[in-house]
């Protein structure tokens, strides 16, 4: 009974990003001491934010919203972003693809390209491609971690460290400057073993990610041989990132390909 109670909590705080004590408890049928409780054991999993007088899923530097919220969020431009990274997978290629939601709107053009390999330590991902015909599924194990319903740690990292890829793709949870930014260590970690295993590397987010703030250091942009984001991002971050020297490319949301916002001398 608790643990369905606290899953319909964490449904109605997808749904309303932020509620209080009093909402959650008129919405649920309960007293607002088992609101209490819960939110308190939800905050324990990290799985929500403890906000004075309630609760929240909305990100802070050290707190990243759970999987599903984030699922929900800006689906449009991860989509347009998916459709343009796709051109760059060809059949017969080794691809790593990390655990965030914009990398997994690129599932659907995965499954037309066989045969690939496909590299991943996505929960969501590895239960997707399972037994899918011309896809060889290699999974990174490692801690499991239920916020990015995904796997982590020395296993993980090991792991992509013994393995070789054609294209790595990957996303990021905060912008800041020409640097990438993610909330957890060894989040961070387990990409930058991915990376290395790749040999073109390639990253996409949506243009909220200048926004928001994180804790860790991923890496400088310039890493990437692309970094893809929509169309709607305000013109100054993109100049930025030009200045810079990242090779920084505009995808038109709803649109079928990408058109080059900067191209500047580096690596291909």
């Amino acid at each position: 009974m608790g643990e369905a109670r606290r899953n319909r909590t964490l449904e109605l705080l997808r749904a309303r990003e932020a509620a209080t004590v009093e909402e959650l408890a008129e919405l649920l049928g309960v007293s607002k001491m088992t609101v209490h409780r819960d939110l308190d054991r939800l905050a324990d999993l990290k799985l929500v934010r403890r906000i004075r007088g309630g609760a929240t899923l909305q990100p802070s530097v050290v707190f990243e919203s759970d999987v599903g919220y984030r699922a929900r969020q800006h689906l449009a431009e991860k989509q347009a972003l998916a459709k343009r990274v796709s051109e760059f997978i060809e059949p017969c290629m080794a691809l790593i693809l990390d655990d965030s939601t914009t990398t997994s709107a690129i599932l659907p053009f995965v499954l037309e390209r066989p045969p690939l390999t496909v590299i991943t330590n996505c929960v969501s991902l590895i239960n997707a491609l399972a037994r899918q015909e011309g896809i060889t599924l290699i999974s990174l194990g490692g801690r499991y971690d239920p916020i990015s319903d995904a796997f982590f740690g020395i296993v993980c990292e090991t792991s992509a460290a013994r393995l070789r890829a054609d294209l790595g793709i990957f996303s990021t949870a905060a912008v800041h400057g020409a640097s990438a930014y993610l909330h957890d260590q060894d989040i961070a970690r387990a990409k930058l073993a991915m990376m290395a295993a790749s040999d073109r590397s390639v990253i996409a987010f949506d243009h909220s990610k200048f926004g928001k703030s994180a804790l860790n250091l991923f890496t400088p942009l310039t890493a990437f041989d692309h970094v893809f984001i929509p169309d709607i991002t305000d013109p100054r971050l993109v100049g930025e990132l030009q200045k810079a020297q990242v090779r920084v490319e505009v995808v038109p949301v709803g649109g079928t390909t990408g058109q080059s916002a900067s191209v500047v001398q580096g690596r291909f």
